[in-house]
């Protein structure tokens, strides 16, 4: 059954006052926003200063020892890959 024109017409008479009156309470919302005293900001203390000690004895573990580098890897020879590769095949 299709929506008459009258019917459609008191959905737009219904939403129109909702719609009129969110507008109205974002426009309140960013007024007292904005116009809102800048009073000072909280104040920052200053958080206590801890001394870090770092044990660079740990460097000197025999297991570190036995570690092995990266092996170096080569760069690419030849040619690879397409001048325009968003060309389809």
């Amino acid at each position: 059954m299709p929506v008459s024109f009258l019917e459609q017409k008191k959905k737009n008479k219904l939403l129109l006052p909702i719609l009129g009156g969110i507008i109205v309470i974002t426009l309140i919302i960013i007024w007292l926003g904005f116009s809102k005293k800048s009073g000072s900001p909280l104040p920052i203390s200053p958080l206590p200063v801890h001394k870090i000690n770092i044990d660079w004895q740990v460097l000197k573990n025999p297991i570190l020892d036995n570690l092995e580098l990266f092996e170096v890897i080569q760069p690419l020879q030849g040619s690879y890959g397409r001048k325009n590769p968003f060309l389809p095949y």
